[in-house]
């Protein structure tokens, strides 16, 4: 993505490594990299959509069009993962159209999101925070209501579910993701003030960045929990 696209999230430096410790917590809370149910086989290809992975540059696509022909049916898997912030207006069809004809006849989807409708907050001052983000969401038209219900959108497009997780964090793991939210809602704030042309809505993002500063500062002392709801799922593709 150019730096002039509507992305709100952050490229720099503390995302990469906000980025990298949310690989972690993943890999932590689901104990795999590739779902259990995939079988593994020595020639199967997997294509990773928008999970952060990559280090090497060799073509640059985009994952809302149409992919090129020589590549249509051409992956075992497909993986995607924190696409929340990515889709607009609530609208995965091309998205899933794009990962269709990405796949062989039978070929899985294995999918990693965030739910940042079905949240677990605790503490007062996280509570109040999270209503008013909810608002500036609302205001900035960045709808993650999509996420709840992707098992069923997945069904309209001839996916057949084979697991669905929606497990919150716990532990260690609800603190990490505590950490690595707040972190990417610095980012989301960011993105927002920058692309938008409301001064209105520039007023109230600036007031949530103060608020979340004081938040992150208190995190530790209120025992403080912000997490989304991590929805992990695999399915296949009718032949």
């Amino acid at each position: 993505m150019s730096r002039d696209d509507d992305y709100v999230l952050g490229r720099e430096l503390m995302d990469s490594v906000r980025l990298d410790a949310q690989h972690l917590l993943w890999k932590l809370h689901t104990s795999y990299e590739l779902h259990p149910a995939i079988s593994v086989t020595d020639d199967m290809k997997i294509a990773d959509l928008g999970t952060g992975t990559g280090n090497v540059s060799l073509c640059l696509l985009d994952c809302l069009l149409e992919p090129p022909i020589s590549i249509h049916g051409q992956y075992d898997v497909v993986h995607l993962r924190m696409w929340a912030s990515n889709i607009r207006e609530n609208d995965t069809a091309a998205l899933m159209r794009h990962v269709q004809k990405l796949l062989k006849p039978g070929g899985y989807i294995q999918w990693e999101d965030a739910d940042l409708i079905h949240q677990t907050v605790q503490g007062s001052r996280a509570q109040e925070f999270e209503e008013h983000t909810r608002e500036i969401f609302q205001q900035a038209g960045l709808d993650y209501s999509w996420v709840a219900n992707l098992p069923h959108r997945l069904q309209k497009h001839h996916f057949h579910m084979v697991a669905l997780h929606r497990d919150p964090f716990e532990g260690p793991l609800a603190q990490l993701c505590t950490r690595t939210y707040l972190a990417a809602l610095m980012e989301i704030l960011r993105g927002i003030k920058r692309t938008t042309r409301s001064e209105q809505l520039v007023h109230s993002v600036n007031e949530q960045m103060v608020a979340l500063g004081r938040l992150s500062a208190a995190y530790v002392r209120e025992g403080i929990v912000y997490n989304w709801l991590p929805v992990a799922l695999v399915a296949w593709r009718e032949t």
